[in-house]
């Protein structure tokens, strides 16, 4: 084994180095279809290497924007003093708003209004109401007082003391009798009236 070493021989190139000689010494007849397709398509379509691919890829990327840092400074604080308060729309709505807040707080306010004078208005009448009643119960009982007396004084001044008994009886009507018969009591009281020499027909004098 040591006397025959082995040799280390690279079969791709051997098969290579085969097939060229075959080539020379066939000439045109050596080439099939197979190998004219191979041939038009690797005229069509080239090897691209890694190297080429990573120049495409370079010259495809999009370039980084850079600003100078004042720019962006800039359009920070643009930003920041960007008041909406002063855009129209904002200035409109509010006007809306502030014109609803006023109509409706003085609805309130005349609502309030009118059911405070509508009390006051109710309390009066009622007052009002309870002095001319009081007034007019005053009156009617001074009135009542005032016949009352009357009809006494033309009550006493008439006639014989039974007589006025006799009167008497005839306004006050029946009354109950608690199971005791009145019927000729009050005929007796009857026949009395117009005498005047009866006893007790000229009433008691002091």
């Amino acid at each position: 084994m040591d006397k025959f070493p082995e040799i280390d021989v690279d079969g791709e190139e051997i098969q290579g180095d085969f097939l060229a000689r075959e080539k020379e010494l066939m000439g045109d007849e050596f080439s099939t279809e197979h190998d004219e397709a191979i041939t038009e398509f690797e005229s069509k379509f080239p090897e691209v290497n890694d190297e080429a691919d990573d120049d495409v890829a370079e010259s495809q990327q999009v370039p980084p924007v850079t600003r100078d840092s004042e720019e962006v400074t800039q359009s920070i604080n643009g930003v920041k003093s960007l008041n909406l308060d002063d855009s129209e729309p904002i200035k409109e709505w509010r006007q809306r708003r502030d014109l609803e807040i006023e109509e409706r707080e003085k609805a309130n306010a005349k609502k309030k209004e009118d059911i405070r004078k509508k009390a006051e208005q109710t309390i009066d009448d009622f007052y009002s109401n309870y002095n001319e009643k009081k007034e007019k119960h005053a009156k009617e009982v001074v009135d009542e007082q005032t016949k009352f007396t009357e009809k006494g004084a033309t009550f006493l001044s008439r006639g014989t003391l039974w007589d006025r008994v006799d009167e008497l009886i005839k306004e006050v009507g029946e009354v109950p009798s608690e199971g005791r018969d009145k019927t000729r009591f009050k005929e007796v009281l009857t026949k009395l009236k117009g005498k005047e020499n009866v006893p007790g027909a000229g009433g008691y004098t002091k």
